[in-house]
């Protein structure tokens, strides 16, 4: 197939400028960058993420990461806040400094918030899960202030110490410029030093008993964002108490997905993965090579061919490696959440589709 039939990438990298370093916590660090060039920033929805690519020294591959945005859209600079936890983490904390620049691509992903309904909305983060929740918190309150109707939204803040806390003084003013529709609860595991009312609501972990104890019986949606376990545990205790899955929105970091209690997406399961070997063009610049069973996934067959595609948490959750497809089929081998179109296919969780009618499936993709 020429390559001018494959789709362009979803945006090309843009340099940015390292504004401004903030310690946030023990743990996190806010890096706020502006373009290089002087223009407007890319617009986003509060909750996208940005994929960003950091370059290594001795010519080592550069480093491709997502990080949630922070900053509500109306903020004058992009900012994300990143806990020190892996390679790419250390190297922000650690290596880049104000006036350094990062590439970064156009802020993407689902995990967004509906400021219309009058209902209030229920937020539930841990630790860094807090960034999206931050996000979204900050454009509910901005567009209170331009409409005169601020959505109400009570907040469950689970932390382990006060220390690996942040964000403390600017949920403060969130709270006050929300005149009373802004109810937070925080939690801590560990209370040394630390003063109830003044510190903290609640000891110990989310449970069941404290949802009851500040939710009434109101229709609510629920937003989440946490590590893989805390996440599972709450979604697993609202389900237990009758809330519906559609009402309750995820986003998860780390190497697993939050299990719903749906089935899988039908689309996900019409196709069998191909037992043969397919050819696959990777992108417009002509990049191929042959998929065989066994050499994985998509992202990992395109990383193994020295591609570099974006990723965030390789089970399907995210969308970061959401991709166009231009031809062919692919079968995918787990169950995914992330949402994504029939002419796009989430690599981390996909192979090369078997055919049923004999015919050869060639696949095309457009990896940026």
């Amino acid at each position: 197939m020429p390559t001018t039939n494959i789709a362009t990438p979803r945006s090309e990298w843009r340099q940015f400028r390292v504004a401004r370093i903030v310690a946030e916590s023990a743990v996190i660090k806010s890096f706020y960058l502006e373009p290089a060039d002087g223009a407007a920033p890319p617009s986003h929805r509060a909750g996208q993420h940005l994929p960003i690519r950091l370059a290594q020294p001795g010519g080592q591959p550069p480093l491709l990461r997502t990080y949630t945005l922070s900053v509500a859209p109306s903020a004058p600079q992009l900012r994300i806040s990143v806990r020190k936890l892996g390679v790419g983490s250390s190297h922000l904390h650690d290596a880049v400094a104000i006036g350094d620049i990062i590439d970064c691509r156009e802020p993407a992903g689902d995990f967004i918030i509906d400021t219309a309904p009058e209902h209030p909305v229920v937020m539930i983060a841990a630790g860094v899960g807090i960034t999206p929740i931050l996000a979204m918190i900050s454009h509910l309150a901005d567009e209170g202030e331009r409409t005169g109707a601020m959505r109400p939204i009570i907040f469950f803040y689970a932390a382990r110490t006060m220390a690996e806390r942040g964000f403390d003084a600017e949920l403060a003013r969130l709270a006050e410029r929300s005149k009373g529709r802004l109810t937070i609860i925080r939690l801590l595991q560990e209370t040394e030093a630390a003063v109830i009312g003044r510190d903290y609501e609640e000891q110990g972990i989310l449970s069941a008993g404290v949802l009851e104890r500040y939710l009434g019986f109101q229709r609510y949606d629920f937003y989440l964002c946490g590590p893989p376990g805390f996440m599972q545990a709450v979604y697993d205790a609202l389900t237990s108490h009758g809330v519906a899955d559609r009402r309750i929105f995820a986003e998860a970091f780390g190497p697993a997905s939050l299990v719903r209690q749906i089935e899988s997406r039908a689309a996900d399961a019409t196709a069998a993965a191909s037992a043969v070997p397919v050819d696959v063009v990777f992108n417009a610049a002509g990049d191929r090579g042959t998929w065989a069973p066994g050499a994985g996934s998509l992202l990992e067959f395109a990383e193994a061919s020295g591609l570099t595609p974006e990723f965030g948490c390789r089970e399907g959750a995210c969308g970061a490696c959401k991709t166009p497809l231009v031809a062919g089929a692919v079968a995918y081998f787990r169950p995914t959440s992330a949402a994504h179109g029939a002419d796009e296919v989430l690599i981390c969780s996909a192979v090369p589709a078997a055919t049923t009618d004999g015919s050869i499936n060639k696949l095309v993709l457009a990896i940026g």
